[in-house]
């Protein structure tokens, strides 16, 4: 997967966005579930510095996680 198409996601509908609290400890860490402009569906976890997001993981959703992204 190609950092491009993991920041899909963030341009694309549905998307829910959490707080990754488990891997918050020295840095405040988020997760999001979304869709790329391909309809592939991934996890990706990212955090914030200087008003950018930089992703720190991306991979296809698991199967608990994609019945939580489709309600």
């Amino acid at each position: 997967m190609s950092p491009q198409e993991a920041e899909q996601v963030f341009f694309n509908h549905p998307l829910i966005v959490a707080d990754d609290i488990k891997h918050s400890q020295q840095e405040r860490r988020y997760f999001v579930l979304g869709q790329t402009n391909d309809d592939r569906a991934l996890f990706v976890a990212f955090t914030v510095r200087d008003d950018h997001i930089r992703v720190i993981s991306a991979r296809d959703m698991s199967r608990r996680e994609r019945k939580v992204y489709q309600g």
